[in-house]
């Protein structure tokens, strides 16, 4: 089969012709200790954990010190019904599993995540309703706008998920990978300042799309090679190439954009630095 066919209408396949697919028991497979390459993989995993959870730290903090975040409204929303259904996707496929340590990790870690994004949510309703919102729109109303963002998007993932047969989110999950080193830095081109940003989150956008998509060890690739190598799954990595070419472009854009000044913002002083 020719490169073109293989990015056209080739799908991961096993010898005798049958689909892989993605199952609770590749993790137990792959990641045991003893399996080969096992130690390595979990470096691996939990170096994409930990610049998962940095990607929601820095805004924290900036959205404290600077009161305005650097995700549009509607990712939070996004990050929030999905991770929402990551810890009972998770937490299922614990118990389904063996009690397997990794999938009750992820489903904590998941629990933290929606907690980062419960904070952010409010915090734009509380700093940031000059800039979503119409004047005179009601609290009500925008807490009204955010639910209703919410559930459409978990209604929408959740159907996404059964329609793949998805059982641990690990098809879907590579999504919320793809719109972190992305989005954030065409909202920053958008914008033209830095104010939510620093030059930490920017370096570490660049950091999860290469430990996500880089073709020799990723997360996704150390569970299911049959499904995420290179030969299987070309995509994936063409994917990876734009969100890392997205990342450094958004390190190139925070470094020219004017230094951070103190600004007023509809009657609210932001605090930048």
């Amino acid at each position: 089969m020719n490169i073109l066919q293989t990015l056209t209408c080739a799908y991961p396949q096993w010898p005798d012709g049958s689909f892989v697919d993605v199952t609770g028991q590749d993790f137990i497979d792959h990641l045991s200790i003893g399996a080969s390459g096992w130690g390595g993989a979990w470096i691996t995993i939990g170096l994409t954990v930990i610049f998962g959870l940095l990607v929601y730290v820095f805004p924290v903090i900036m959205t404290e010190t600077e009161h305005i975040q650097c995700y549009p409204l509607w990712l939070h929303c996004f990050y929030w019904a999905a991770d929402f259904m990551g810890i009972w996707v998770f937490f299922y496929a614990w118990t389904a599993y063996e009690r397997f340590p990794l999938f009750l990790v992820l489903s904590i870690g998941e629990a933290v995540w929606v907690v980062m994004e419960t904070y952010c949510l409010t915090r734009a309703v509380q700093y940031e309703r000059s800039i979503i919102w119409k004047a005179g729109t009601s609290k009500k109303t925008m807490i009204a706008e955010i639910v209703c963002m919410t559930l459409f998007f978990y209604l929408c993932l959740n159907f996404l998920r059964f329609e793949w047969h998805d059982e641990t989110m690990w098809k879907f999950w590579i999504f919320t990978q793809v719109l972190v080193t992305t989005v954030p830095v065409w909202e920053l081109r958008k914008r033209g300042y830095k104010s939510g940003n620093c030059m930490a989150l920017s370096v570490t956008f660049i950091c999860v799309a290469l430990v996500s998509f880089n073709p020799w060890s990723n997360m996704w690739l150390a569970v299911k090679p049959e499904f995420f190598s290179l030969s299987a799954n070309p995509w994936y990595y063409l994917t990876g190439l734009f969100c890392l070419a997205s990342s450094v472009y958004g390190l190139y854009l925070y470094i020219k954009l004017p230094p951070k000044e103190d600004i007023m913002r509809s009657g609210r002083k932001a605090v930048l630095k």
